[in-house]
């Protein structure tokens, strides 16, 4: 059974293509589609496509053939969308194929485009269609090119073939993103599947029916592969710790309800259908979160525990005395006399090096619970601008300054909004009602207000009460350091008896090991208790959760008066700012955690 988030494949292609070349065509899109679905086993299709003549229609016939689910987003209203079409065969056709589609929604207006000028055909209703490519382009991670490759860019038509492949090489312009997009985002460019096709009409291009790839500047191919192989190796933890996770889902939903565990279902049930699938997809995301933070804190845990071993067997063996053997040993006296010491101070740190950390970083505990925690507060923040009817996407906000490696939770999240966007676009008609903006004013901001001042409590309370600990370690340490030097060196300049027998009895080889064992234990010790804490980073934590604890209590205060004054955009609008500072905010927690990699401590 493949995994909760899907691969958005779309396609662009030319509409007058050549009968002949049909079967081919249909043997390429094939291949590739069977080629990523073997690449990318627990994760589902889902086929991104207007449904407009030619290659649109090419490529859904053999993705419904193969089991890929379709969603169709229109660049125009359906009654002016069918009258695009060249026959009445073709129009069956496409009710055909929509009929089959998971769902289907009709894009809003272009800027500057209105009802009257889309219905005449020019360049406001060109622009609808550049707007479906663009969304298009930037939604989807595999991506098919129907194209002949001849185009000359400068001289594209708006909305064509040419046009959409740019845009999803060099990224999709400003005009083209969505009006709650921020100016300061960037859009997502990937690569592009080019099957080189003919045209009626127009010369064969060279390399006619075959496939080649085309790649965004300054990008790898690796790079892509990476991206969708997090997303599926999400869907493999998803399905391997679904039955496991089942309990935790709820309550985790429960949670975010802010309901009892047997209220889930009926809360769930006056909530939105795009808020609904949302709440869904944050259990799993949240639930595989918490199981993976258990690895990882267990893994931290094992490591500094097997370092502290390995320093004391070595400061054993550096500290007491060594037998010594006769000229002609008994078997007895060589094995008394092998260094075990030194042996166990080697075997716990191979057990330390190469079994817990090698086996925390294969199964890559760390990467999978900061990755995953961080595509469930994504997912929080969207539930609840759903609730509200706050639009927009919190993939346009997130992670801005956290590229590379974290790009999959992007197009993870852009991913599940393709699954919601029928359900988004019915709902956004409804408008904001002041029930749902009071419901997420206190299941959301008042609610983590509390979260964030509780927590940055009991982290700053936790770093007071660490620092205590070390600090006394310290202590006891110097003071049994200092004892010592005085001891050892006060009968030289003073002779005193009682002293003189005392540094004597300390001066005995197996008396000063012991000494010298515990003085430099009490010191390792400190330190490592050191090293965890800046790998836990109270400190950090106590800080952020004090400022997000002031920002959701400003927002507090703020949105209550908006409401109770009737300024329902208004609290909208504060709701979508705070959502943004909050991605930002996190997105700031994720790099904390990135540049602090699970390694073994140093005990020295």
């Amino acid at each position: 059974m493949p995994g909760p988030l899907p691969l958005i494949v779309g396609v662009t292609g030319h509409r007058d293509l050549r009968p002949e070349d049909t079967h081919a065509l249909e043997g390429l899109v094939r291949r590739l589609i069977e080629d990523v679905k073997h690449a990318h086993p627990h994760t589902p299709l889902l086929l991104l496509s207007p449904l407009a003549e030619g290659s649109d229609r090419l490529v859904a016939r053999v993705a419904l053939e193969l089991g890929v689910r379709l969603v169709v987003p229109l660049p125009l209203p359906l009654d002016l969308y069918e009258q695009d079409f060249a026959s009445e065969a073709s129009l069956a056709e496409f009710r055909r194929l929509l009929g089959r589609a998971e769902s289907s929604y009709v894009l809003p207006l272009m800027r500057g485009n209105t009802d009257q000028g889309i219905r005449q055909y020019g360049d406001q209703r060109n622009r609808q269609y550049a707007q479906v490519g663009a969304l298009i382009a930037r939604q989807s991670q595999v991506f098919l090119a129907l194209w002949d490759g001849a185009s000359d860019a400068g001289n594209d038509k708006v909305g064509g073939t040419a046009e959409v492949v740019r845009f999803r090489l060099e990224g999709v312009p400003p005009s083209y993103e969505p009006t709650s997009a921020s100016p300061l985002s960037y859009s997502s460019s990937g690569r592009v599947y080019h099957l080189v096709t003919p045209r009626i009409g127009q010369p064969v291009p060279q390399k006619a029916l075959a496939s080649e790839l085309l790649l965004p500047s300054r990008q790898t191919a690796a790079s892509f592969d990476e991206r969708e192989g997090w997303m599926d190796r999400f869907n493999e933890d998803a399905l391997h710790f679904d039955a496991q996770l089942a309990p935790a889902r709820v309550t985790s939903t429960s949670y975010l309800l802010n309901v009892k565990e047997h209220e889930v279902d009926a809360a769930a049930r006056s909530l939105p259908a795009s808020a609904q699938m949302t709440m869904e997809r944050y259990a799993v995301a949240d639930t595989l979160a918490l199981h993976f933070a258990t690895y990882t804190k267990a893994a931290s845990r094992k490591l500094f525990l097997w370092v502290f071993v390995s320093a004391l067997f070595f400061n054993l063996f550096h500290s007491l005395p060594h037998p010594h053997i006769s000229e002609h040993p008994s078997l007895g006296e060589r094995l008394i006399a092998v260094p075990w010491l030194l042996l166990l101070f080697l075997a716990s740190s191979i057990v330390a090096s190469y079994w817990i950390h090698r086996e925390a970083t294969e199964q890559d505990y760390q990467n999978k619970h900061q990755d995953y925690r961080a595509l469930a507060e994504a997912l929080r923040i969207q539930f609840f601008w759903q609730v509200a009817g706050v639009q927009g996407d919190v993939a346009d906000h997130y992670l801005r300054k956290q590229r590379g490696a974290l790009e999959w939770i992007r197009n993870a999240l852009r991913a599940w909004d393709t699954e919601s966007s029928a359900n988004e676009a019915h709902e956004a008609v409804e408008g904001l009602l002041p029930e749902r903006l009071d419901y997420v004013a206190r299941n959301w901001v008042f609610e983590q207000r509390n979260y964030f001042a509780s927590k940055a409590r009991r982290e700053q309370a936790t770093l007071e009460d660490e620092e205590k600990k070390i600090e006394w370690l310290v202590r006891i340490s110097v003071a049994m350091a200092m004892l010592l030097a005085v001891v050892l060196t006060v009968p030289l300049l003073v002779p005193i008896h009682a002293l003189e027998a005392v540094k004597h009895w300390v001066e005995e080889p197996l008396t000063h090991g012991i000494i010298m064992v515990v003085i430099v234990t009490l010191a390792v010790v400190a330190g490592l208790r050191h090293g965890y804490n800046q790998q836990m980073a109270h400190s950090e934590h106590a800080k952020q959760f004090g400022r997000m604890s002031e920002l959701f209590d400003a927002a507090q205060t703020h949105l209550s008066a908006q409401l109770d004054a009737g300024k329902l955009e208004d609290g909208a609008a504060l709701l979508r700012e705070l959502g943004q500072e909050a991605l930002e905010e996190n997105g700031d927690w994720v790099l904390l955690h990135r540049e602090r990699p699970l390694e073994v401590p140093h005990s020295g």
